[in-house]
């Protein structure tokens, strides 16, 4: 286990300097920036108003589903690099898959708000329209 770490983070630190390298400096900024976030409006900005959570409470779960989804992308980079596949084809083809995965995941985040964000407050409930049950209260009046 601690060797697939080991290879998760050289993976993470050649994952972003490739990306550096193919989109510049502020490229790279802004695609990190972009898919950090769209996860983290997808989550944290459902708190925006009250009625915001139960209208998309799945953003909560995208940051968790974000980094499943890493662990079994460079899982399977992983086992590809110990059957014998070729490094630089590899890294590039993971990368794309990564790349995509980080912005559909950001993308939902973005939806989640979005969607959220649009949906109809409740209606407050008005005290004085209340009225009870009719068998809430025994009567004992007779026409």
């Amino acid at each position: 286990m601690g060797a697939f770490f080991a290879s998760l983070f050289d993976e993470i630190g050649a994952r972003r300097r490739r990306l550096r390298q193919s989109l510049g400096d502020r490229g790279q900024g802004v695609a990190e920036f972009l898919v950090m976030g769209g996860l983290l409006v997808g989550s944290l900005g459902l708190f925006v108003r009250d009625w915001m959570p139960a209208a998309a409470p799945w953003g909560f779960a995208l940051p968790f589903v974000f980094v499943a989804g890493y662990f079994l992308i460079d899982a399977r980079r992983q086992i590809s690099m110990a059957r014998g596949a070729a490094p630089e084809k590899a890294a590039s083809g993971y990368d794309w898959i990564t790349l995509l995965w980080s912005f559909a995941c950001a993308l939902a985040g973005a939806a989640a708000f979005v969607i959220a964000w649009s949906a109809e407050p409740p209606t407050p409930v008005d005290p004085n329209d209340w009225t009870p049950p009719e068998d809430a209260v025994a009567v004992d009046i007779w026409p």
